[in-house]
Formats: C-alpha cells, sequence, structure tokens
C-alpha cells in the first residue's frame, strides 16, 4: 500500500520533471510563477495577496500540464490535420488563456495598490 502511494508520487514528479524539460510552454509557465510570486515578494503584498498569486501560478501550471498533455494525446490519436483535433486543442489552450488573463488582472490591481 505505502509503496503504491510512494510510486504514485514518483510518477507525478517523473511527469513534472518531463514537462520543464521538454515543453517550451511549461518553462515559459513556470518562469512566469517565478516572476509572479518575486514581485509580490519584492513589492511586500499581504499574506493573503501571496497565497492568492501563489494559487494563480498553481491553477495555470496545472493547466498547462493538462493542455500539454491533451495536445500530446491528440497527436497520437490523429497525427494529421483534422478540424475537430484542432478544436479541442485550441479549446484546451483557451483554458490556460482564460486563467492566465485574469492572473494578469489580480497580479496588475495588486500591484497597482502598492505602488
Amino acid at each position: 500500500m505505502i509503496k503504491r502511494i510512494i510510486n504514485k508520487f514518483r510518477f507525478a514528479f517523473n511527469g513534472l520533471v518531463h514537462g520543464v524539460k521538454y515543453d517550451s510552454s511549461i518553462r515559459i509557465q513556470f518562469a512566469c510563477a517565478f516572476v509572479a510570486i518575486l514581485v509580490s515578494l519584492i513589492m511586500k503584498f499581504s499574506i493573503e495577496e501571496i497565497a492568492i498569486v501563489m494559487l494563480f501560478c498553481a491553477l495555470i501550471l496545472g493547466l498547462e500540464y493538462t493542455n500539454s498533455s491533451i495536445e500530446r494525446i491528440m497527436n497520437l490519436e490523429e497525427p494529421g490535420i483534422s478540424k475537430s483535433v484542432k478544436h479541442i486543442k485550441d479549446m484546451s489552450a483557451a483554458g490556460v488563456l482564460i486563467a492566465s488573463i485574469f492572473a494578469l488582472i489580480v497580479g496588475c490591481i495588486f500591484v497597482l495598490r502598492h505602488l
């Protein structure tokens, strides 16, 4: 039982590392998350504001991993150009975009409050 749980964490960690090594979109999102957290610390955001920034970072990173997984699955399933596959991949990417836009808006509100 404990070995299965440890394996699940190991598999998840392997996925985390694989995404960072081989997916440029994931690397970009990690860089953005690092900058967002750094700015929130430099500007001395409240603990609640930092928590919100970190939640947005986690949400966007999780969505980016999911989006990348969906894109890879769709490429395996139908490697050629297909309208339905394009729509699936576009909608998956839209989820990341929506969360990123709202994170940017919230981040701007926090920064403006501290200027």
